[in-house]
């Protein structure tokens, strides 16, 4: 995904030079090679671990609060799995940004670089020098109203498609008979008395 992203990236900035997003992976592949697709790789992975960690924790926190007895009820999930879509996406937005810069390689930090950007130290030196420490915080409001959205319907329509299997799974558990199997049979042994 790292090479979609990129050219997705690129051809979303203002001013672009790319006519196409074929026009746009030819010459970012001309002028800076292969590895330009994959400038972002190991910060995508740092962006996900603690993602995906805080996502799951918040919507866990979340059901407790509002669902102890976990049952199907899709106006909890919601709640549970918007809120941690915000909160793992509010958090995690230093490294989105990062990532963003090291997609775009956009031209005011490449100059201060005097180059490309390469890595995460590397984009995280030029968002301070350009922005300072806010800078890692830009676009967590954008970031967060994407996310509660797409979390909370992820969220309710797992939980819908859980909540159907294993309802399917009950009855048909339920409804099984068990009258082929073997009768447990309990051998009655006399017990002799013998007298002297």
């Amino acid at each position: 995904m790292c090479l979609i992203i990129v050219i997705k990236q690129r051809m979303q900035v203002y001013g672009t030079p790319y006519r196409s997003s074929l026009d746009c992976a030819r010459k970012i592949f001309a002028k800076e090679g292969w590895r330009a697709f994959y400038y972002s790789f190991g910060t995508q992975l740092l962006l996900n671990i603690p993602y995906q960690s805080l996502h799951f924790i918040v919507y866990e926190f979340g059901q407790d609060l509002v669902n102890p007895c976990r049952e199907y009820r899709p106006m909890t999930h919601v709640f549970s799995g918007g809120l941690a879509g915000a909160v793992a996406a509010g958090l995690t937005t230093p490294f989105d940004v990062c990532k963003t810069l090291l997609n775009t390689q956009e031209s005011s930090a490449v100059s201060q670089q005097r180059g490309h950007v390469h890595d995460i130290m590397s984009a995280a030196r030029a968002v301070y020098r350009l922005r300072g420490f806010t800078g890692f915080f830009s676009g967590t409001t954008a970031r967060v109203v994407f996310q509660i959205p797409s979390t909370a319907i992820a969220w309710v329509v797992y939980e819908f498609f859980k909540y159907l299997l294993t309802k399917d799974w009950q009855q048909a558990h339920e409804s099984q008979k068990y009258e082929h199997a073997a009768p447990i049979v309990v051998a009655n042994v006399p017990v002799s008395s013998t007298s002297d």
